[in-house]
């Protein structure tokens, strides 16, 4: 028997194997690849040695078997197919997103975490509501692959519309995916809808041990869960009969893989229900310009809600101009909004969109920025754990006394989290203060918890703070720079400042007190932030689409970011050059560099990147072509990566 494998590495086609043994299609194998072993998925099987092998050289045989039964069915391979043609990404690689070859199936049974805990009745008040379901749950019961976006502030009621959609598909012996963003999220969506469904709950994330991943996927196989909640990953979950995608909060970049190939979850969710007939629903207060683009086009039915949930008013909003005050953290407004709700026994919330102590440290005589010496990133002062610390890769040093360069003093600058936090507790020195971000010791869970105790406190924050969670007591947001991400030369800082704005506000007021939000920004009149306090998406929409469409950009072009890599910087713009030359050549193609990225030294590499600008009915003609001219580029010590629909081009 020759077995046809896709083998997880970055070379395009699959590899021709003998077998003396029956292998199904869809099982992992132990192969022999050139002096490793590899473990590679059966994807075809040719029974006949008549059949003209796909390597003009003697077969090797197989090693092992792993899998008794297969682990990827049809639906599956033909996922990893589109995936490995849309990504530019070998098969191999594509089912390894899938199914990573360190899974194996458990016999043991996860305990249960949980029991059922009884019902909470659904808050289904408005028709508004009433029809999005009753659009969601036609198209599941036609069998109609179909997507959905589900529009409205925050706290408008989208999760019952979710719990109302999955409800659905269990009576129907139907599967369900339900995405957010982030792992931090997971303890609250987690109560909820175990809350509602049960055992038939399972939650997946990167966190989870490899035992852990086993036994969830033993359970998941067996039929024991029917709705998956997790991260991106969760999307690829070889789940029984899945009919409905949920992507809560979809414009959240976190839906996006950082590693290669650099999928999106929200494409792969669409391509899925294609294949499944089944329906996708994706829900946010702030949709990207991509997806409110198609609700245009019609690729996608709109289903918007316009209320609060028990007409709840919209917090009241002010906006601080930095310009004409002194530049402190917190300035009067906000200190004295803090006050007053601290003596209600509410909780605040303060938005501080990086990280760390101070965000620069310069010379206060020759101005030189302390850098990264592996990124030439500038280095963040932290105070736990104390020194200086490069946010790209890791690299750690102790504070500096003195300039490196002409032994002047140096001085300390910009708000990070653990310096607002500083500010915060000498202000307010008896309040309880929670700092959550990548570097706090504090779990999410506990947070959580103590944010839905109803106890007054104080929470400081990331972006990860501001979108998905429901905190009733929460009455006041401080927004202390609200022009952090429009410091940026990509295309989409306006669209991730509106995106950060509108979601902050949305974790106040959300339960019976009226919420209040201070807007501290020195560019108060830009429209992202303009938009963002008027609670005006339709307006933003029509002044970004324009921008884009005048200048060329997504959703009126398709992009492709080409990222070329290594250790030597003159190779790197020498192949760069050259596979921009080739790229040059092909119709329908708009080649913007080689030019190097800002982050342009990372971790000990040069970096340089090319900007492809395509029509997107000229992607299929024009794939194979990068492909075949990327192979004739590559070599051992340069790096090629394609990032199609990329979030950043800087």
């Amino acid at each position: 028997m020759i077995l046809e494998v896709a083998i997880p590495v970055n070379i395009n086609q699959n590899f021709d194997y003998i077998s003396d043994e029956n292998v199904k299609i869809g099982s992992r194998t132990i192969v022999p690849f050139g002096k490793k072993k590899l473990t590679g998925f059966v994807v075809g099987i040719k029974e006949e040695k008549s059949q003209k092998p796909r390597i003009n050289f003697g077969l090797r045989k197989i090693i092992k078997v792993v899998d008794d039964e297969p682990l990827i069915n049809d639906e599956l391979l033909e996922l990893a197919k589109w995936i490995s043609e849309y990504y530019l990404c070998s098969q191999g690689v594509a089912l390894n997103l899938i199914l990573p070859t360190t899974s194996k199936i458990s016999a043991k049974k996860t305990e249960t975490l949980n029991r059922r805990s009884p019902s909470k009745p659904l808050l289904i008040h408005t028709s508004e509501q009433k029809n999005s379901i009753s659009k969601i749950t036609e198209a599941l019961k036609k069998n109609q692959s179909k997507s959905f976006l589900l529009f409205g502030p925050n706290d408008s009621g989208k999760t019952e519309i979710y719990i109302q959609a999955i409800g659905f598909c269990i009576k129907n012996n139907y599967s369900a995916v339900y995405l957010v963003p982030d792992i931090s999220l997971l303890s609250q969506f987690k109560e909820l809808l175990r809350n509602n469904f049960g055992e038939a709950v399972g939650v997946w994330h990167s966190g989870l041990s490899q035992k852990e991943k086993n036994q969830f996927l033993s359970r998941l196989i067996s039929g024991e869960i029917k709705v998956v909640l997790g991260s991106r990953s969760a999307i690829f979950l070889p789940l029984k009969n899945p009919k409905l995608f949920i992507l809560d909060e979809e414009d959240d970049s976190f839906y996006k893989n950082i590693q290669s190939p650099k999928y999106h979850a929200r494409d792969v969710a669409t391509q899925r229900a294609k294949i499944t007939k089944g329906v996708v629903v994706l829900g946010s207060a702030t949709p990207s310009i991509e997806t409110y683009y198609k609700t245009v086009t019609g690729e996608i039915e709109l289903l918007k809600l316009t209320e609060r949930i028990e007409k709840r008013p919209l917090p009241k909003i002010s906006v601080i101009n930095l310009k004409y005050t002194k530049r402190f953290a917190i300035t009067k407004p906000l200190k004295y909004a803090i006050s007053n709700a601290l003596l209600q026994k509410k909780q605040i919330f303060l938005l501080v969109n990086r990280r760390g102590w101070a965000t620069t440290v310069k010379c206060s005589v020759c101005q030189n920025i302390i850098k990264c010496p592996k990124c030439s990133i500038p280095l963040v002062a932290h105070k736990k754990p104390s020194g200086l610390l490069c946010h790209y890769c890791g690299y750690k040093q102790n504070f500096l006394s003195k300039c490196s360069v002409c032994s002047g003093a140096l001085i300390y600058t910009g708000f990070g989290t653990e310096k607002v936090e500083e500010i915060v507790k000498k202000i307010f020195p008896s309040t309880e203060i929670i700092r959550i971000d990548a570097d706090s010791e504090i779990p999410y869970s506990k947070m959580f918890q103590m944010m839905r105790s109803g106890k007054s406190c104080i929470l400081i924050g990331t972006q990860i703070v501001a979108k998905g969670f429901d905190f009733p007591d929460l009455t006041v947001v401080g927004i202390i720079n609200a022009c952090s991400c429009l410091y940026s030369v990509d295309f989409r800082s306006a669209e991730r400042t509106f995106s950060l704005i509108t979601h902050s506000i949305g974790r106040c007021g959300r339960g019976s007190s009226t919420g209040q939000v201070i807007v501290q920004t020195d560019n108060p009149e830009h429209y992202a932030i303009k938009y963002a306090v008027e609670f005006d998406y339709e307006s933003f929409y029509e002044h970004e689409a324009a921008y884009r469409k005048e200048f060329l950009w997504p959703p009126f072009v398709k992009l492709i970011s080409i990222a070329i890599s290594g250790k030597n910087e003159k190779a790197v713009i020498s192949q760069s050059e050259k596979l921009a030359e080739k790229l040059d050549g092909i119709t329908g193609l708009t080649v913007l560099g080689p030019a190097p990225k800002v982050a342009s030294y990372l971790a000990g590499k040069h970096r340089w990147q090319i900007i492809l600008k395509l029509k997107e009915s000229d992607f299929l003609v024009v794939r194979t072509e990068l492909l075949r001219i990327a192979d004739t580029h590559r070599k051992k010590d340069i790096n090629i990566i394609f990032d199609v629909n990329p979030l950043e081009t800087a």
